[in-house]
């Protein structure tokens, strides 16, 4: 199955996430602006930690510059101080691009807004072992409807 990994990381905590999703399904990570197209792609991990309740802005260019998701299966996954907004409005944006949101992981990471004193230690192993655990079920689920 053809699969893209997408992330975007300002703080490099969803960065650990995608690293160990692409190592998991062997294949690379991806920033928004290597792509230009999803063409051939049947699975799309899409993840970006929150930044004022939505998703990097690079992450929000790219998926607005997508004429269409149709036929592609979706996984989203990212990192959060607070909460895990941006994960709902990626869901939203998939689904009016006609894209099918298989699942979604989230998991603390450190929070740079309070000087790093909010989730420190984040993502932490058994986190990040429980996103690689994540990654390959959605590939069993995407290759076994």
């Amino acid at each position: 199955m053809n699969t893209t990994l997408i992330y975007s990381s300002l703080t490099g905590n969803t960065r650990k996430v995608a690293k160990v999703m692409a190592q998991e399904l062997g294949v690379e990570m991806r920033r928004p602006g290597e792509l230009t197209d999803l063409e051939g792609v049947e699975l799309l991990f899409l993840g970006s930690g929150v930044y004022a309740n939505r998703p990097a802005r690079s992450l929000r260019r790219f998926l607005s510059k997508l004429s269409s998701l149709a036929e592609i299966k979706v996984a989203l996954f990212g990192t959060y101080g607070f909460r895990p907004n941006q994960l709902d409005w990626l869901a939203k944006c998939v689904g009016k691009k006609g894209g099918e949101v298989l699942g979604r992981f989230s998991c603390k990471g450190r929070s740079w807004d309070t000087l790093g004193l909010i989730g420190r230690g984040h993502p932490s192993v058994p986190e990040l072992e429980t996103a690689a655990a994540f990654a390959r079920q959605i590939r069993v689920r995407a290759e076994n409807p």
